[in-house]
């Protein structure tokens, strides 16, 4: 209890006894709070070009965005017209197709009326020098009696090669 006697004292002297430490610590924390606003404002305009870098950002994206969106749609409208086309196209393709075959069947009708109404004796040599599957397409197209008929009056083994790929029937590619 003598030494808390005798500290006390002394302790109060330290601590109140002398001014100069108050003003030593109001000091200090005069310039550790002027160092924590200088840091503060330095922080609020980091902060500032932030969000100004965020905005800025932002605005590129959108406009990115919107450019995209409009490639997108012009993209999606080109594929559309070219899809149209590709129908418009395929639709002149088999109307050129079906003219085409009327054509043959009109020139073909027309060659076997020709060597339908020839004498079987005429006929028979001359279908049985063309190419097989030309002859086969001609005499296919002829009535059963007319086919018969020349095909009498032809070589027997070309005639059966040709019967042979008659059975078949049309078309007739990949012969000989």
């Amino acid at each position: 209890m003598i030494k808390l006697i005798v500290f006390t004292p002394l302790f109060f002297l330290f601590v109140f006894g002398n001014d100069n430490n108050v003003v030593n610590c109001n000091i200090i924390f005069e310039q550790r709070k002027n160092e924590l606003l200088h840091e503060l404002r330095n922080i609020e305009e980091q902060k500032r070009i932030m969000i100004t870098l965020h905005n800025e950002q932002q605005r590129l994206n959108d406009k990115k965005l919107q450019e995209l969106q409009l490639k997108e749609q012009k993209i999606e409208s080109l594929l559309k017209d070219a899809k149209d086309k590709e129908a418009e196209i395929r639709s002149l393709i088999k109307q050129n197709e079906d003219i085409l075959a009327t054509i043959q069947n009109v020139n073909s009708d027309k060659i076997s009326q020709t060597y339908s109404k020839m004498q079987d004796s005429k006929a028979a040599p001359i279908i049985e020098n063309m190419p097989l599957r030309d002859a086969a397409e001609l005499l296919y197209s002829m009535e059963a009696k007319d086919m018969g008929r020349i095909l009498a009056k032809m070589n027997p083994q070309r005639a059966a090669k040709l019967t042979e790929i008659l059975k078949l029937g049309p078309p007739f590619e990949d012969i000989e």
